[in-house]
């Protein structure tokens, strides 16, 4: 078995298939306890070989389930001591390789980095890739510091995880063959926002290079009085009083009485919307909480300007129709127009816009293809404008590969690219990718995203020469069967929302 010496101990892995695997090391303290809602602390050295040759427990989490067999994701083992990262490295030598780093997706209360294998990425393109877990959900994602002024940056908590994760990378990545000098940090959907919170995160800068943003949503509110009502009636639901015992409730509720929170709360009635972030509807996510992040990420990637580092983002084309059900049900053109002014949008001139977006596409499909752009697209333009216009270097993608699962009803939806980036421990996401996946996206995804990592250019032999995002002109590589680069892409429908 490998065995390497870390500043912290020696660390004994396995010989994987494909590379080296070091998998399970506790990069905090196990966050339990008095630790609860705490910010991570750094983790003890050790003497004896620390066994790194299984996985670590994922954070708490509902169970996913599904009624089609190719979508059910394996039971994972949780625990509320769950703060591991994993290792996938070609060799542990002085090779110096780029790492990297990703943050998995999962809407801030579901997955984990065991079910993204590093393989890949590490024997054929000579790279250092890290997955980690991080808390979640009420853990992770909870604002309570008005119950204890200490805990204020409790409702980023995951993102301090990140930073912890990102610091044992710095200090002890050198050993298993990368270079701490050299790290990109990439993610999606909830992995996405955090990279881009990353991005928008002083205390974060210098512990990683370069960064890929997939699928973000981060049009984040202040920390406020929805956070406080949120909070205070996870309490209630908890048994506790808000004002006489409510810390005091949080702590000593069990972690599935804490994981069962993320259940829709049964004393409040789902509307429709369009899933603007607004202090009515707060949940488990980040939050700009004046110290960690101190505004709008877009905000500070255009006050950092050149400074800031070189980063590539994007989505998926139509990533709305994963979650359609946001929307509500059928309706008449009258009702979706109505719901789209009560959202404060012009009802009317969003109906036309999506009709030539998507020609003979119903009321309610119009709806979900506007979810793509107040969830997703919309916080990625406003992050690559800000960095395009202060001077800094990035580049545009979207995945344009539309599935035939299902019917092809998810067209390119959210979360399509990663069955083609990843190699995965279940089936899960891969049925997204239908019976037509093109074999070639996924090594020429890699491609882009490994050269990027090690040089700062993102490049494919065979591909597309790639065209830093510059505005007007706004280029962007389309991922698909063929890739291709395009100007502009849906200009009408970013122009309708950023008239």
């Amino acid at each position: 078995m490998p065995t390497v010496e870390t500043p912290l101990g020696p660390v004994q892995g396995n010989q994987g298939a494909a590379c080296l695997e070091f998998l399970g090391i506790r990069y905090a303290k196990a966050p339990v306890g008095p630790l609860r809602f705490q910010p991570p602390e750094p983790v003890p050295p050790w003497t004896d070989p620390y066994d790194a040759t299984a996985l670590g427990p994922s954070a708490p989490q509902p169970q996913m389930t599904s009624d089609d067999a190719a979508l059910q994701m394996p039971v994972e083992p949780t625990d509320e001591d769950c703060l591991f990262l994993n290792i996938y490295t070609p060799a542990t030598d002085d090779g110096k390789r780029p790492v990297m780093f990703w943050i998995h997706g999962g809407g801030y209360v579901a997955g984990s980095g065991r079910a993204y294998h590093g393989g890949l990425l590490a024997r054929y393109h000579d790279v250092v890739v890290v997955t980690i877990n991080y808390r979640m959900g009420a853990l992770g994602f909870m604002h309570v510091g008005h119950l204890d002024p200490g805990l204020g940056e409790s409702v980023n908590n995951g993102i301090l995880d990140q930073i912890a994760a990102l610091e044992w990378t710095r200090d002890n990545i050198r050993a298993f063959g990368g270079d701490p000098e050299n790290v990109m940090i990439f993610g999606e959907s909830a992995g996405g926002t955090s990279t881009a919170m990353l991005l928008g995160c002083p205390r974060a800068e210098g512990l990683f290079h370069k960064a890929c943003v997939h699928s973000p949503h981060v049009d984040l509110i202040p920390v406020g009085d929805g956070h406080v009502a949120f909070t205070n009636r996870c309490i209630e639901r908890l048994g506790g009083d808000p004002e006489s015992n409510g810390l005091a409730t949080l702590m000593g509720a069990s972690t599935a009485e804490l994981v069962a929170l993320s259940d829709p709360d049964p004393a409040v009635a789902p509307e429709p919307n369009l899933a603007f972030r607004r202090p009515s509807n707060v949940s488990f996510s980040p939050a700009i909480d004046g110290t960690l992040i101190p505004r709008p990420v877009a905000d500070t990637v255009r006050q950092r300007g050149a400074a800031n580092v070189p980063f590539l983002g994007g989505g998926c084309r139509h990533e709305g129709t994963l979650f359609a059900a946001i929307v509500g049900g059928e309706c008449s053109e009258d009702e979706a127009k109505a719901l789209f002014d009560r959202e404060g949008v012009n009802g009317t001139r969003a109906m036309a816009v999506y009709e030539r977006f998507a020609p003979g596409s119903t009321p309610r499909e119009k709806l979900v293809y506007a979810l793509t752009d107040t969830m997703f697209r919309n916080s990625m333009v406003r992050i690559l404008d800000a960095a395009a216009e202060s001077g800094a270097t990035c580049w545009s993608w979207m995945c344009t590969y539309e599935s035939d699962a299902f019917g092809g009803a998810l067209r390119a939806t959210h979360a399509i690219e990663l069955p083609f980036f990843w190699e995965f421990a279940a089936q899960g996401l891969r049925a997204f990718a239908g019976s037509k996946a093109p074999d070639d996206l996924g090594p020429a995804m890699r491609a882009y995203w490994a050269n990027f990592a090690r040089t700062g250019t993102p490049f494919a032999e065979g591909e597309p020469d790639w065209p830093a995002y510059t505005v007007p002109e706004r280029p962007v590589l389309t991922l698909d069967a063929e890739r291709r680069i395009a100007y502009d892409l849906d200009s009408e429908v970013r122009r309708f929302w950023f008239a």
